[in-house]
This record gives structure tokens, sequence and C-alpha cells, in this order.
């Protein structure tokens, strides 16, 4: 794992993505520490960190991309794939050498806190529970992107999946009130979802019986549920939305709640990343 993880982290300079990735992740939150911190005098870092989410439309797509669907495109992913090296070890190296880069930014924005120590009585238990929040949704962000390039060939394809993964999952909460919460709409979310449950089995397998047998299932349960009991459906499309919530989450750590669940929606996302990608080549490998 030590090598892998050393050449994708010199990988990154050498092609000059590792340096675009610092350069934005500075520029954003060095913009929003002055406008917020500086210009404003706010003493807590709850709005500079709040308003660099924006970074992750630029960061997220820059460094997953090429992770996997660069090598899938050229074939030399049958280099590694070949290899005596366990698989779980190759994604956590490439996973590591992104969040590497990815820190460096998150290590200069730790100043920050400092620096406001001159200008009056600074809380740093709230400013760095803000900048590990920033820095483990971060963490998250690369997981999820690092599965989506492990799924398709071309580099764009994943860029772009990646962009409006981020974007939904910022704007999960203002999607909400465009969501009826009525027991029908529910039980019609959940039918959209099964349908989504099926084409991801059908990735997984291949074979269309199977997935359709599953999201079959999936969707009389959920009927014959409604038919017994609608009442367990009402507001339940907008729990299950909230599932996808990352803007709720960052924004409950940087307004002081630094709970454990906060930390492990994150920390879930990464695992789960992690484990997909794994199980995406895994498929690749033995097909």
């Amino acid at each position: 794992m030590g090598a892998i993880y050393k050449k994708e982290l010199k990988s990154y300079f050498t092609n000059m993505s590792g340096a675009v990735v610092i350069a934005v992740m500075l520029l954003v939150t060095g913009l929003m520490f002055r406008t917020y911190n500086m210009y404003y005098g706010t003493l807590t870092l709850h709005y500079t960190i709040s308003g660099s989410w924006l970074a992750f439309l630029i960061v997220v797509p820059i460094l997953s991309m090429r992770v996997f669907a660069e090598e899938r495109k050229q074939r030399t992913d049958q280099l590694w794939m070949t290899a005596p090296v366990k698989l779980p070890e190759i994604v956590l190296g490439k996973y590591l050498a992104m969040v590497t880069v990815y820190a460096i930014p998150c290590a200069v924005v730790c100043i920050y806190p400092l620096v406001m120590l001159k200008f009056g009585d600074e809380s740093l238990k709230w400013d760095y529970a803000c900048i590990l929040g920033f820095f483990l949704i971060g963490a998250a962000y690369l997981a999820i992107g690092m599965f989506i390039s492990s799924c398709t060939e071309s580099a764009i394809i994943s860029a772009i999946l990646s962009l409006l993964f981020v974007l939904m999952t910022q704007l999960m909460s203002s999607i909400f009130n465009y969501i009826s919460s009525t027991t029908f709409s529910s039980l019609v979310f959940l039918v959209v979802l099964a349908a989504i449950v099926g084409l991801l089995v059908y990735y997984m397998t291949k074979n269309f019986y199977v997935s359709l047998g599953v999201f079959g299932a999936l969707a009389v349960i959920c009927i014959v549920a409604y038919k017994v009991k609608s009442s367990w459906f009402d507001g339940r499309s907008e729990s299950i939305m909230r599932i996808f919530d990352f803007n709720t989450h960052l924004s409950d750590i940087t307004n002081g709640s630094l709970s454990i669940s906060n930390l492990l929606f994150f920390i879930s996302y990464i695992v789960i990343g992690i484990i997909l990608t794994v199980q995406s080549i895994q498929k690749r490998r033995w097909s």
C-alpha cells in the first residue's frame, strides 16, 4: 500500500492537479476568511467554513475523476489488478493519496484561528471543531468520488457525477421544501428509490432478471406496507433524503455541536465509499 500511496501522491503534483486543488482551496477559504473574519470582524470560523463548501465543486472532481476511470480507459489498471497486492490496499493507497493532498490546505486553514487571537477572544476549540468537520466532509466526498470513478471509463463523466453529488448533498435541505410530505408522495419516492436500487444491482451483477426481481420485491413491500399502514409513510421521504444531507451535519458542527452522530455520519460515508470501490473493482477483476 505504501508504494501505491507514494506513486499516486507524486502523480498529483506531476500533472499539476494537486497544485490546482491546493490553490483553489486556499483561494476560496482565504476569500471567506477575509470577508467574514477580517472585514466583518467575526471572531469564529463558522461562516468561513460554511461558505467554503463551494471549493468542493472543483476540488472533488479534480482529485477523484482520474483515480480509476483514466486507468480503466487506458487499460493500465490490468497491471495492478493482476499484481500480488490485496485490492483493499490498492484502494486505500489511492484514497489516502487524495486525502493527503486535500489535507494540505486544511492544515493551512488551521493557522487562521491563531491569526484571530490578535484581534479578540478567539474560541480555539470551536474553530478547530469547524476545521475537523470541514476535513471530514471533504474526505467523505472524495470517498464517494473515488467510487464513482471506479464505475466508469470516462474521467469527464466521473467529474460531472461527482459535482452533481456535491451539489445534491449541499442543497438537500432546500430540496425538502419542494417535496410533498403526503403519504402517497412518500410511497412514490420509495418506489423510485427501489428502482435505483434495482439499477445498482444490475450494475453489480449484469443480470436483468435479478435486478428486476429486487426492484419488484422492494416495490411490492412498499405498496403492501402502504395498504396496511399508510400513516407510516407520513414524512418518510424527507427522513430518507436526510441521509444525503451533508450541509445540515456540517452546519451542526460549525454551530458548535461536535456530536458523535455528526462525526459518524461523515465517517460512515468514507467507509461506504471505500467498500463500494473495492466491490466495484472486484466485480471487474472476476468478470
